[in-house]
C-alpha cells in the first residue's frame, strides 16, 4: 500500500503549467495590391484563320475538314462548336446560304466538316477557297453567357475576349 501511495503522489504532483502569454510580435508591412489581370477565356478556343481551297466532290455536293484538336468529348456533349466564313471585313455565321447554294458544317471530336451543296438538288460548283474561323465554347461559357447571339461573331469575340 505504501508503493501505491507514492505512486499516486508522484502521478499526481507531475501537473504541467503553462505561464503567461508573452507580447504580439510586430505587424509586417503589406505589400502593394498588383494590378488585375485582362478577364481570361480559359473555357473557349478560338482558332485563327483557315483557309480551306481543297474540296472534294461526292455525289452533288462538295466536302472539306477542318483538324480542331480543341473539340473534346465533353464540348460534343454540352458544348457548342460555332464556325464562321470571311466575305471581305465581315465573318458570318455558319450554315450560310446564298441563293439556292448553303455551306455549312458538323463536328465530332477532333473534326469539323464542312459541306457545300444546293438545295435544288443540282450539283454544286466547287466552292474553292474559303477563309474559316472556329470558336469551341465549353457549357461553362454558354451558362455565363446565356444572351450573347452565338451567330453574330462581334458578340461572340467581345464576350469571349478572343483575339484577332
Amino acid at each position: 500500500m505504501g508503493m501505491l501511495f507514492i505512486g499516486l503522489t508522484t502521478l499526481v504532483g507531475c501537473k504541467k503549467e503553462i505561464g503567461p502569454e508573452g507580447p504580439k510580435g510586430e505587424q509586417g508591412v503589406q505589400g502593394e495590391q498588383g494590378q488585375n489581370g485582362d478577364d481570361g477565356n480559359a473555357n473557349v478556343i478560338g482558332t485563327n484563320e483557315v483557309t480551306i481551297s481543297n474540296w472534294s466532290q461526292s455525289g452533288s455536293a462538295w466536302f472539306a475538314d477542318i483538324t480542331a484538336q480543341g473539340i473534346t468529348q465533353d464540348v460534343v456533349n454540352t458544348g457548342l462548336v460555332q464556325v464562321f466564313i470571311q466575305y471581305g471585313s465581315e465573318w458570318w455565321a455558319l450554315p450560310d446560304q446564298s441563293g439556292s447554294n448553303v455551306t455549312s458544317f458538323g463536328y465530332s471530336v477532333g473534326n469539323i466538316s464542312l459541306m457545300n451543296q444546293n438545295t435544288d438538288g443540282t450539283t454544286a460548283t466547287n466552292p474553292g477557297s474559303g477563309v474559316f474561323r472556329v470558336v469551341i465554347i465549353t457549357s461553362s461559357n454558354l451558362t455565363a453567357h446565356p444572351n450573347v447571339d452565338w451567330n453574330d461573331y462581334e458578340q461572340v469575340k467581345q464576350a469571349l475576349s478572343l483575339k484577332e
